[in-house]
């Protein structure tokens, strides 16, 4: 653990960031990982701790490729997913990876009810385009 302080002091690392990363590293190394389970751990740990999706948004029954959305080319009846990483924490556990449809556009929003089938169900929330992926057919 040395080693890990001093190289949190050479990067300037707050208090409360080291902190936590030594709270962290003391239950890391109470695991037995192989290298290639040590990477694929710590990348879903962090995605999941900053709130992002590890699945993209799908439903059975709809097919087609999912593109960016561009503002002005998305219309009522689109059907749209919210990008699995645009909200972190409890935002990005309500959010990211949703599906809905498009059920207004107004003044540069994009608003949206999901269909689905999670909890909580969405029913007019506001996007930016640049949040959003559109299912093109």
């Amino acid at each position: 653990m040395d080693w890990v302080r001093d190289q949190m002091t050479d990067a300037k690392v707050t208090q409360t960031v080291g902190t936590s990363v030594l709270r962290l590293l003391e239950v890391w190394e109470t695991m037995n990982h192989k290298e290639e389970t040590a990477k694929n751990t710590i990348e879903i740990f962090s995605k999941l701790a900053l709130g992002h999706a590890l699945v993209e948004g799908t439903i059975d029954n709809l097919s087609g490729t999912w593109v960016d959305a561009r503002p002005g080319q998305i219309i009522v009846t689109n059907i749209v997913r919210v990008k699995s990483n645009i909200f972190s924490d409890n935002l990005g556990k309500i959010h990211n990876g949703r599906v809905g449809k498009v059920v207004g556009v107004r003044y540069g929003d994009i608003i949206v009810k999901t269909i689905d089938g999670k909890t909580p169900e969405l029913d007019g929330a506001h996007y930016a385009p640049h949040m959003l992926e559109k299912l093109v057919k």
